[in-house]
């Protein structure tokens, strides 16, 4: 947060910047652009305001070359003097603005990393490390990615999980194929008897998983990677057949 503070002060301060610098050569460029016009002075009026104040003489100054400047010449001359250098104000302004642009571009970017990107980062970390919820996963069951939590229970060597979780695979193949209805608060009892009713093909498999899931989920055996290979087997196999 500290590092995205300084981007935005170093931001704003170079936009301040080129705005300030933006205006000034604008007001400048204005001034040095007006029209210069000579008036002429009415010599009447002139003496009248001069009546009766005294001037003393200066010695006069020697005499200095001078090398003529520009002359003027021409009817109508109002003393206005024009450049014939190209003016470049017209690029600077287009530099200028282009650039305030893409600090206002860069400035909204860093906003956006702070306010959101970052939070977007840390959801999908959260979530890619969230633990494996049994309790979200049977309670919706039809909608949950049981693979996808299988894999992450494979990864963490949780094996005896990954048997609960192969089994509500199974479930949710059967359900979606409509051997049996799923339903949170049936047993395991059920899903056979719905399958026995419908001389389902697939129950003597079914009541297979079933007894080795019984026996490594509600006892206190130690279930390691050996054990589960072993049995991984009648799992992947009756999946694959449902699908």
């Amino acid at each position: 947060m500290k590092k995205y503070t300084l981007y935005i002060g170093l931001i704003l301060l170079f936009v301040l910047g080129f705005a300030t610098d933006f205006y000034a050569n604008d007001a400048t460029e204005a001034y040095q652009s007006e029209d210069l016009k000579v008036k002429k002075v009415d010599k009447k009026k002139w003496k009248a305001s001069i009546d009766g104040m005294k001037f003393s003489k200066k010695p006069k100054a020697k005499k200095k070359k001078k090398k003529e400047e520009t002359k003027t010449s021409g009817t109508g001359n109002t003393g206005r003097q024009e450049s014939r250098e190209p003016s470049s104000s017209s690029f600077k302004s287009f530099a200028q603005t282009i650039l305030i642009f893409l600090a206002v571009i860069i400035l909204a970017f860093v906003i956006f990393k702070v306010v959101v990107g970052d939070a977007i980062l840390v959801n999908k970390e959260v979530k890619r490390r969230r633990p494996v919820s049994l309790a979200e996963i049977e309670t919706n069951l039809e909608e949950a990615d049981v693979e996808a939590f299988l894999k992450q229970a494979l990864l963490d060597k949780d094996y005896r999980l990954a048997i609960r979780l192969y089994y509500l695979a199974i479930i949710k193949e059967l359900s979606a194929k409509g051997a049996i209805e799923w339903k949170k608060d049936k047993t395991n009892g059920h899903y056979m008897s719905e399958l026995r009713s419908k001389n389902h093909p697939k129950l003597k498999d079914f009541r297979a998983v079933t007894r080795i899931f019984e026996y490594v989920w509600y006892s206190d055996m130690v279930f390691d990677g050996g054990q589960f290979e072993e049995v991984r087997i009648n799992f992947k196999d009756l999946l694959a057949s449902i699908k």
